[in-house]
């Protein structure tokens, strides 16, 4: 007799809940007909709820068939860090973009222009990547650059790889807000971040203008 296959955990979900989406849909057009939209949002709030749920379920199943975070950053149209800190929890054992693919790891480091010093052992500026790279859409990048927005503030944020200096990823008390490694979405980037590196550690910043970006 032929295996069965294990049943996936959308499947699992669509047994469970069909019926019940069904009737809140049902609800939610009867509502409406006879002018009940409070019940027919209530009705409205329960599907949205088990949209989650589906989209949860398919992120497990996509785990299980072996996906990582660049193909769910494809998938779901996010930065492979930001797909992982959305669903690393629906699993056990997940681990980072960094650590799956480490040679497409970089080490980010985040100042305030009023406070702290942008050192060239910290990198290049994220500025002088262009505004379509991919490290634009990292999460926590997204997450200073709104804070310091909200502030009025102006933030530096340096791009880096891994282990490039002494000290590999620790951060001095009082030189910057914030150190942490993330990824890249394709080797194709990680190019001109070396060159540009490489022009830093020799000629100094200001050669880098001259840079034209992969």
């Amino acid at each position: 007799m032929p295996k069965a296959l294990p049943m996936t955990h959308t499947e699992d979900l669509h047994q469970r809940a069909s019926v019940i989406l069904g009737a809140a849909l049902e609800h939610a057009a009867t509502a409406v007909a006879v002018g009940d939209f409070t019940r027919a949002a209530t009705a409205a709030q329960q599907l949205a709820q088990y949209a989650g749920h589906v989209q949860t379920a398919v992120v497990r199943d996509a785990l299980a068939a072996g996906a990582d975070w660049w193909q769910f950053g494809e998938f779901l149209g996010l930065h492979p860090q930001a797909a992982y800190e959305q669903y690393c929890g629906v699993a056990e054992g997940l681990h980072p973009p960094a650590q799956q693919q480490p040679r497409l790891a970089v080490v980010c480091t985040a100042g305030l222009v009023a406070e702290h010093d942008q050192d060239d052992e910290h990198g290049i500026d994220l500025d002088d990547l262009g505004d379509d790279h991919s490290l634009t859409q990292d999460p926590t990048v997204m997450r200073l650059r709104q804070a310091a927005d909200l502030l009025d503030e102006d933030v530096w944020i340096t791009v880096r790889l891994p282990g490039d200096y002494e000290g590999a990823d620790d951060l001095d008390e009082g030189t910057a807000v914030r150190r942490w490694t993330t990824v890249v979405t394709h080797p194709d980037e990680l190019g001109w971040l070396r060159e540009a590196l490489q022009l830093l550690a020799g000629t100094g910043r200001e050669d880098i203008d001259d840079l034209e970006p992969l």
